[in-house]
């Protein structure tokens, strides 16, 4: 039997959690169509950008690259990147607030990641490398648990905004998650790339808190 009970699994709660947590501060009807798009976005993003990742490894037929089921493959990272990029454009078009509404989902997108990682890890026969991403993911949740409690005590961050546990949690996981690419001996440009929104995730939470204002 196929352990994709755990994709599925994932997906349930994805849209569930996202209309639970989402609903009270947020359009109902509008969260619900977010969060389809989220997915649809998720693993489209994910298919193609491991198809472009590993350019060639489906050139039998550019059908292919749409049988997921018989032609597996997914870069997951790459369809997080697509989700957040999703839920950029929603709240742009919706007039929301960008970093408050990644941060407000972002434990939902764990949670399908996790979901989705676990299978993998499973039908891998605990492969060390998915272990470890897996092991991420969780550190992740409880990292961003924290940061949401106590980032308001943080006497460095002045401005007190909404929005430190998503920069702070991006740039924590992205920084590891090019050590390990480098560990594992992914591609290098994977790593620096890493490395790049690690960056410019510190660099925005440090504009976001007003780190180098001068208090009058």
């Amino acid at each position: 039997m196929s352990l994709g009970i755990l994709r599925v699994l994932g997906v349930i709660l994805f849209v569930y959690l996202t209309w639970r947590n989402l609903r009270e501060n947020y359009e109902e009807d509008k969260v619900v169509t977010y969060s389809w798009l989220a997915l649809l976005s998720f693993f489209v993003g994910a298919r193609v950008i491991y198809g472009l990742v590993n350019f060639g490894v489906w050139n039998d037929s550019w059908t292919s690259w749409f049988s997921v089921w018989n032609k597996p493959g997914m870069d997951y990272v790459g369809g997080f990147l697509s989700l957040i990029l999703t839920s950029v454009i929603f709240s742009k078009i919706n007039n929301w607030k960008i970093i408050p509404f990644c941060e407000d989902g972002l434990i939902n997108d764990l949670v399908l990641l996790i979901c989705l990682m676990g299978d993998e890890f499973l039908r891998t026969k605990f492969d060390l490398k998915v272990g470890a991403y897996l092991l991420l993911l969780v550190i992740m949740v409880f990292l961003v648990n924290f940061t949401k409690k106590k980032y308001r005590s943080f006497v460095w961050y002045k401005s007190g905004k909404k929005g430190f546990s998503f920069l702070s949690t991006a740039f924590v996981s992205f920084l590891i998650l090019g050590f390990l690419g480098m560990f594992f001996k992914v591609s290098i440009i994977s790593s620096i790339f890493f490395w790049v929104i690690s960056l410019i995730s510190l660099i925005e939470l440090c504009i976001l808190g007003d780190v180098y204002e001068k208090r009058k």
